[in-house]
């Protein structure tokens, strides 16, 4: 359902969808910069290290078919506040992640709530800015990445800081109040439901476009979620300390936050995408390469490189949904499909990764299989034709 409401009010929407889209990526990049801490620690295998990512993940896919028919018997606005509020609990929480049930049942309810934020959020994109639905976006996945830069960057100096990694995860919860302090007024106002329907909801599974859309999203979840959990551990084994890997991570977080706008710019204006989506993807191919080449030649060129072109590729993938329909009810349907099927595909990546490292004792040819993930996903962009519709 579309509304008009005052511009007042917009940009104070605006203003929570920022805050809210920082919160939706520390819970998992303050945890690969004191990874290789926390593996010690804990005496973990890289295998199940890797489920510290995976598992909030595999909650992002499952928990995105139930956030629409939770929003139903409240509004959307209240159950992301309601999702933002369990994020806040589950990250203080982590303040006793020394013992493994908590470390795990902490990340389990992150993804939950990660879910349940990251579904809505699109649809309520559409409902208060149908006109700049893909500007918004840009904006929103920009947020998204710079939340995962900040915490990347400033986890291991606050593991220092505070005495402690399970302090540093906890402390990013303060981050979550900020959110919900700005979010709360939000909730106060017209409520937004998302209408449905069986027949068009058979038709969005049943559509061969949806799924390509989704495999094609399921790609970049791939990419995007291993290096958040292996691009630091990389640098780690090669001898560098944990505050220098994560500051490689910070580089490529970065790196994203421009790429992500940037390239929303270069494809606005356009209705075949599939030129701004090959230059991404064609930059994360470069990037990952050199990492998985050449580590220590070029460390800060192959981060800025890999980082715009995964931001940017991941802020296109988001505004797919929006390409290829045109009804808002088909829109969030699409958009529940693609990121519940796409990130529980992207959930293996960290665990595959992990188990190739275990197996090879090494992180080159894991990043290597990263790469051909790249090259597949450019050889599928030549299928995202423009002018179909998903109905």
């Amino acid at each position: 359902m579309t509304r008009k409401t005052p511009l007042r009010e917009n940009a104070l929407v605006l203003a929570g969808i920022l805050l809210v889209a920082l919160n939706l990526r520390p819970a998992i990049t303050s945890v690969s910069p004191v990874l290789e801490v926390i593996r010690a620690d804990l005496g973990l295998s890289y295998t199940a290290a890797s489920l510290l990512t995976t598992v909030p993940t595999v909650c992002m896919g499952v928990f995105a078919f139930l956030a629409r028919p939770i929003s139903r018997y409240t509004s959307s606005e209240r159950t992301v506040f309601w999702g933002l509020v369990l994020v806040a609990l589950a990250t203080f929480a982590r303040i006793g992640s020394h013992r493994h049930t908590v470390l795990f049942a902490t990340t389990l309810l992150l993804g939950v709530g990660l879910a349940i934020i990251q579904t809505l959020l699109p649809t309520l994109v559409n409902s208060y800015f149908p006109d700049r639905a893909a500007i918004v976006t840009g904006l929103y996945s920009a947020g998204l990445i710079a939340g995962a830069a900040i915490a990347a960057g400033l986890t291991a100096p606050l593991s220092s800081l505070l005495g402690s990694w399970p302090a540093a995860l906890a402390a990013w919860g303060s981050l979550a109040l900020v959110a919900l302090a700005v979010w709360r007024p939000v909730t106060g106002g017209a409520p937004t439901r998302t209408e449905t329907g069986d027949a068009s909801e058979r038709s969005v599974w049943r559509d061969p476009l949806s799924w390509y859309l989704t495999l094609y999203f399921g790609g970049n979840a791939v990419v995007y979620f291993s290096v958040l959990a292996w691009l630091p551990p990389r640098y780690v084994a090669l001898g560098w300390s944990a505050q220098s890997a994560g500051l490689v991570l910070t580089v490529f977080t970065a790196a994203e936050f421009f790429g992500t706008l940037g390239f929303a710019r270069l494809a606005a204006d356009r209705p075949d995408r599939r030129v701004p989506l090959g230059l991404t993807v064609v930059a994360s191919a470069v990037g990952l390469g050199g990492v998985a080449a050449l580590p220590l030649a070029a460390p800060w060129l192959w981060s800025i490189v890999g980082g715009l072109g995964v931001g940017g590729m991941f802020g296109l993938c988001l505004t797919l949904p929006v390409d290829y329909t045109s009804a808002g009810d088909v829109t969030a349907k699409v958009t529940s499909l693609v990121l519940g099927v796409g990130y529980l595909v992207g959930a293996g990546g960290p665990v595959a990764i992990g188990w190739l490292v275990d197996l090879l004792g090494g992180f080159t040819l894991a990043f290597w299989a990263l790469t051909g993930v790249c090259i597949l996903l450019l050889v599928a962009t030549s299928g995202l034709h423009p002018g179909r519709e998903i109905v």
